[in-house]
């Protein structure tokens, strides 16, 4: 049995070995502090320039040997603050969704649905990242600008790479590539070395996702295992 996407997103790990993810390639120099605070500045003002945004996304899953073992497609939607709606359509129906306070996995296959604190979950769900320009929390991480290969990108192309101070976090990397103020791909490494990379088609960032989206109400006949 397949391993399903949701593994990918969620606590364990979420969502090309040799390149990093999105075909981004690192300096091999350590960046210096003055580097690394103009690179935050820069993507923490992208970021604040997006309130909320839609997409349709397409998802591979790498080994840390660079092997690919999933590929999947879904939507999402992600509006500020702490507000996401992941659904994985295939090649498993699940659902990730932020209601601001309670991180919501919901497997309609095993009708089960697992109940996270949103504070507690930041940590190993880059994804809550982008949804947030607390100052704060920023601090807890580092960011670098990294250069993509011309024949690997277009015009307006940056992207970033956000790793956490903490070594202790499932995900070691976050990789965020933007063209121009809208976001283009992402990618996360975890703790074991397995690699997710998203691409984003169909981005809309000009209707307001519905509020709906955001809420969950527990089906009829669902477990609920609430880690909370």
């Amino acid at each position: 049995m397949s391993k399903r996407l949701i593994n990918t997103i969620g606590t364990v790990s979420i969502v090309s070995s040799a390149l990093f993810s999105l075909n981004v390639q690192a300096d091999t120099h350590s960046p210096s502090t003055q580097a690394l605070t103009a690179s935050k500045s820069q993507l923490m003002a992208k970021l604040a320039g997006i309130k909320y945004f839609s997409a349709q996304f397409s998802q591979s899953i790498y080994t840390e040997e660079g092997e690919l073992i999933q590929q999947g497609a879904g939507k999402l939607a992600i509006s500020k603050p702490n507000l996401v709606n992941w659904q994985t359509t295939s090649p498993d129906e699940t659902f990730i969704i932020s209601d601001g306070e309670t991180l919501w996995f919901y497997d309609p296959f095993i009708d089960q649905a697992t109940a996270y604190s949103l504070a507690k979950s930041i940590d190993n769900t880059p994804i809550l990242l982008l949804t947030n320009d607390d100052i704060s929390l920023w601090q807890q991480y580092q960011v670098n600008e990294v250069a993509i290969p011309k024949e690997q990108s277009t015009q307006n192309d940056v992207a970033f790479v956000i790793t956490p101070k903490k070594e202790d976090s499932q995900i070691k990397s976050l990789t965020v590539t933007f063209n121009g103020n809208a976001i283009k791909s992402f990618s996360f490494k975890d703790a074991t070395g397995q690699l997710s990379q998203i691409e984003l088609t169909q981005y809309q960032q000009s209707k307001v996702p519905a509020e709906d989206l955001f809420q969950f109400t527990l089906p009829e006949g669902v477990r609920l295992e609430d880690k909370r």
